[in-house]
């Protein structure tokens, strides 16, 4: 369930339970060198998703090689052949404005901010003017942006989780960012999971989902609070947060409380890296080779397949350092089929690495300034990241954190690489309705300050800050109130730097129109609502215009009379005054025919002098029973007189303004360019598809023309063909066989071929398959129709209630299949084996099924139950009757006799057949002539 308190914190927890529907979120830890997937769905616990090689991470690249684009460690792999086309480590970047081409040049401002050696990584870049941002030359005219390319990444990100949720649909997307990440940075990764088909539910600081993370293990006691340092060492960059760990109650259970984090401050060093340590080892083997073979020094520095040779090694021999004091650092066939071996010692890479680890602490410092905090605060330390564990890092930190009276030791509770992504996901639960989770309470803050300033034709007005460096994000909105009667602007700065403006129009083109002949109390009241997002993107929405109307209007009252006598008819008529003007004088709200929300307001009523009526006034009866006789005691009633009057009314209408925004280098993409682009790689996808089964298609093809030639080969195949047919099957398969060399072809091509190929070797095969089939066939009928007259015959004997003609008719049908297939064996001993054969096993064994399918239905027949008779007493109760016999009993005992000895024969035979039903049936009717035989002699005796 989700539920935002005022000050941005929110629910998060680490197992999901079914909701209402079968959702699925996907978080992505965006690193520079490699990102983690991690996938939440219902009824299973919050898992990390696999790639293509069962690896819980995979490298941040994307390769547009092939036709068919890769991603992870097979587009790493296409870095040595065609390094422009695979775009790594650049979404950093994004969001930084560049001014010119210059920028794009080797050593320009964009490879600056790159940060990686120009040595190692080469792209072909272009720069858009328009835009004042690079992007990234593929090939010729195809040109992707950056966020396009990052789309890709995040495109084969959703691919992974959906194969890992068995095929069903990922939609919604959590995507980390660094905490220092400015608006464009933001804008861009919102951008690229659009393009993706992705809906961005929010974006969370890398740190801060590690935080997360660690929560979900560890709550202070109820009153404690405790700060968490947590330095998280990547590949590319080091960042460090400050976050308060507490508990509040949580729920209806007495004592069950709930972990809160509010992040302090935060700080991110991008020259401090894992990966900036493997380019130091390499550009050092790089000139240790270069000084051992002089002549192939300025060929290796140009060769792309050579140098990442020797950043693989480096990642490889970094590894091994951290768990030994020396390692190897080989390479065969580096460039020029030369080898090169040497090694390094774990003194020499920390000699390599100074710059770096001299400045480890400082991202720590810059921090606790940031959150006003001191290092004696902190309690506890969280290492995470993947390059904490070089020994040297550990060193350094556990001195720094050793400077005080108390020694704090590195925490390793969490996994320094998944842990982000699965915070992330914890943080994408929250924003859904599908899942609820267990509570932790959480609010991250802004690194940038957010100002906007008011500008009218008139002039501009002061600089707002509206959200200050260390702002919750996610938290309130803020409200822009002004009063203004023209059109006006409102620019939005980011740390000083203008970054947007955003055009409201339409005020004036309706006070002119409108609202022109409105009675207004004052100037329009402006309101602009001014949200500074939980992804940390600003929000700039409901710009409204208000004004207020007065106007007299006309009312019916009571006039006042007054009080002559006891005041009891003064009362009446105040009563009943005041039952007028509740009546008319309420405060309703509108809409005019314009559509603008219109409030009425009341100011107060003016009272106006009162009259003495000549006549009496009316008064309700409520008020004549209460009040009794007027003040005379005559009982005479009298009519109320009234009064028209002038009343002060108060109208509000609203106008909801047109707003344009106009953005500053670098611009971010359009919601037009987002579809166009969008359309763009859902065209690729379908292109890729086609390519794939294209792929697939050739790999069939190809199988069937060598499977065809070693057919063509087989003797029974041999046997049932020509060589005129072989050689026409040949002839086509060399054919097919030249014709793959070619490129160009589609699916629809291999789909032809694959027909026609099997359109003219499947005759062969299938008389080669029915020469086998014909071995024993003949047996096998002869059997199977013997064995079906025997059983139509058994049935015809044992089984009396069967209609005698069913079992015949099966019998005569018997008859023709034997006579169809003799008639069959002589045609087929007649043609040739090249021949279609005259009849199939299939054939055959289908009219053989069929009958035994009709013999087992009538063999399954039930013999039908015998209706028993119901026995009754005579009048006198002297004697009963039996049940009703199909013959009439002898009318003399002689006849009795004869019949009864004859039916314990009956009896007798059918019991050595064991036709026991035959047996019961005549044992009661022997006793039925039993019981008529001794009737019989009781009457003679009686004569």
């Amino acid at each position: 369930m989700r539920l935002f308190q005022p000050s941005g914190l929110f629910l998060a927890g680490c197992l999901a339970v079914v909701h209402q529907c079968n959702a699925q979120i996907m978080s992505v830890d965006l690193g520079h060198e490699f990102f983690k997937v991690a996938l939440m769905r219902q009824g299973v616990p919050l898992e990390i998703v696999l790639n293509g090689h069962s690896k819980r991470k995979t490298p941040t690249a994307v390769s547009h090689f092939e036709a068919i684009r890769t991603c992870g460690d097979d587009a790493v792999a296409h870095m040595s052949k065609a390094p422009a086309k695979v775009p790594m480590f650049f979404h950093s970047s994004l969001g930084t404005n560049f001014t010119s081409t210059q920028d794009i040049v080797v050593g320009g401002a964009w490879w600056k901010t790159f940060g990686l050696s120009d040595k190692f990584y080469h792209f072909d870049l272009s720069y858009e003017e328009e835009r004042g941002v690079p992007t990234f030359r593929i090939t010729g005219d195809n040109v992707w942006q950056g966020e396009e390319v990052l789309a890709h990444i995040l495109h084969f990100a959703r691919v992974m989780a959906e194969e890992s949720a068995n095929g069903k649909s990922v939609r919604d997307i959590v995507v980390t960012v660094p905490s220092d990440a400015n608006l464009r940075q933001r804008q861009a990764v919102v951008a690229a999971g659009e393009i993706a088909g992705l809906r961005v539910l929010t974006l969370v600081h890398e740190t801060s989902a590690f935080a997360i993370q660690r929560a979900v293990d560890f709550t202070p006691e109820k009153g404690v609070s405790e700060v968490m340092l947590l330095y998280n060492m990547g590949s590319r960059k080091t960042e460090v947060s400050l976050v308060r760990f507490e508990s509040r109650v949580a729920g209806m259970v007495a004592g069950k409380v709930a972990p809160v984090l509010t992040v302090l401050g935060s700080a991110v060093d991008y020259t401090i890296g894992g990966h900036l340590m493997d380019l130091k080892i390499a550009e050092k083997m790089l000139i240790q080779f270069q000084a051992k073979y002089p002549k192939l020094a300025d060929g290796i520095a140009k060769n792309p397949r050579a140098l990442r040779k020797l950043v693989a090694q480096a990642q490889k021999t970094k590894a091994m350092l951290s768990a030994n004091k020396n390692a190897p650092f080989i390479v065969e066939s580096l460039y020029d089929d030369t080898d090169f071996q040497t090694s390094i010692t774990r003194v020499d890479f920390e000699a390599m690495c100074e710059d770096m680890l001299s400045r480890l602490t400082e991202p720590i410092e810059k921090a606790l300034a940031t959150a006003n905090v001191s290092l004696e605060e902190v309690k506890h330390i969280e290492l995470v990241g993947g390059a904490w564990r070089v020994p040297k890092v550990q060193q350094v930190l556990s001195d720094f954190f050793s400077k005080g009276e108390v020694k704090m030791t590195l925490g390793q509770h969490l996994n320094g690489e998944e842990a982000g992504a699965l915070g992330a996901t914890l943080v994408g639960a929250n924003y859904s309705s599908s899942f609820r989770v267990k509570k932790i309470f959480f609010a991250d803050i802004t690194a940038h300050e957010y100002a906007v300033q008011v500008s009218t034709a008139s002039g501009d007005r002061n600089l707002s800050v509206l959200y200050p460096v260390g702002a919750p994000l996610g938290g309130s909105k803020k409200k822009l109130g002004f009063a203004l009667e023209e059109d006006f602007m409102i620019r939005l700065f980011e740390d000083s730097v203008l970054v947007a403006e955003y055009y409201f129009t339409g005020l004036a083109e309706t006070l002119a129109g409108k609202w022109a002949d409105y009675n207004k109390t004052g100037l329009p009241k402006i309101s602009v609502s001014i949200g500074l997002e939980g992804s940390g993107i600003i929000e700039v929405t409901k710009p409204v215009a208000t004004v207020e109307e007065a106007f007299w209007v006309n009312i019916s009252k009571p006039k006042a009379v007054p009080n002559t006598t006891d005041g009891n008819e003064t009362n009446a008529t105040k009563e009943s005054e005041s039952s007028l003007e509740t009546g008319d004088g309420s405060v309703d709200g509108s809409v005019d025919a314009g559509g603008d929300t219109t409030t009425d307001d009341n100011d107060g009523d003016e009272k106006p002098d009162s009259e003495e009526g000549s006549e009496g006034s009316d008064t309700d009866a409520g008020n004549s029973t209460g009040n009794g006789t007027n003040g005379t005691g005559n009982g005479t009633e009298k009519e109320v007189e009234m009064e028209i009057v002038y009343k002060l009314k108060k109208k509000k209408h609203e106008k909801k303004l047109t707003m344009k925004r106009v953005d500053y280098r670098p611009v971010p993409l359009s919601r037009d360019t987002i579809a166009v682009l969008r359309a763009k790689m859902e065209d690729k996808d379908q292109k890729e598809q086609e390519a794939k089964a294209a792929d697939a298609l050739k790999n069939e093809l190809e199988a069937v023309i060598y499977g065809s030639r070693d057919k063509l080969e087989n003797s029974d195949i041999i046997k049932v063909s020509t060589e005129e047919q072989r050689e026409a099957v040949t002839k086509l398969l060399t054919e097919y066989e030249d014709w793959m060399y070619e490129t160009g072809a589609v699916k629809s091509d291999y789909e032809e071929r694959l027909t026609t190929l099997r359109n003219h070797m499947a005759p062969l095969e299938e008389r080669a398959l029915e020469l086998e089939a014909r071995y024993d066939l003949a047996d096998t009928v002869k059997d199977s129709v013997e064995g079906m007259k025997r059983l139509a015959s058994q049935i015809m004997k044992n089984m009396t209630w069967v209609n005698v003609t069913k079992p015949q008719a099966i019998l005569e049908k018997l008859g023709e299949l034997e006579e169809w297939w003799q008639k069959k064996q002589d045609q087929q001993a007649k043609l040739p084996l090249h021949e279609a054969p005259a009849f199939t096993k299939s054939e055959v064994s289908e009219k053989l099924g069929k009958l035994r399918k009709e013999l087992d239905k009538l063999k399954k027949t039930k013999k039908p139950k015998e209706t028993k008779a119901k026995g009754a007493k005579n009048a006198t109760g002297d004697a009963t009757k039996g049940s009703k016999e199909e013959e009439e009993m002898p009318a003399d005992i002689e006849a009795t006799e004869k019949k009864l000895a004859a039916l314990r024969i009956k009896k007798s035979e059918a019991v050595e057949r064991e036709d026991f039903d035959a047996a019961h049936k005549l044992k009661a009717s022997e006793k039925a002539l039993t019981e008529h035989l001794a009737r019989l002699q009781a009457a003679k005796e009686e004569l």
